[in-house]
């Protein structure tokens, strides 16, 4: 059964959120959902596009009052 991981970057530096999401997103289990918590918009782009080069999948971008969250599945690695 796929879990739901919340991982809170708010006012980490980039690309020390950047490595900690990555480092995370490797340790999950195929199916599984990470929440991100950002508050640089560039480092939300930045992660897009990481994930888009991945095997992983962007499933939801929201907007919150004071963060944006990124919903990312983990994929199948080849």
């Amino acid at each position: 059964m796929a879990s739901k991981i919340v991982l809170d970057l708010r006012g980490v530096i980039s690309p020390l959120n950047l490595l900690k999401c990555k480092s995370r997103i490797k340790s999950m289990e195929k199916g599984d959902v990470l929440e991100v918590m950002l508050t640089d918009i560039d480092v939300v782009q930045d992660l897009i596009m990481i994930v888009k080069r991945s095997n992983d999948e962007v499933i939801y971008k929201k907007k919150k009052a004071d963060c944006i969250c990124l919903g990312i599945k983990k994929g199948l690695r080849i």
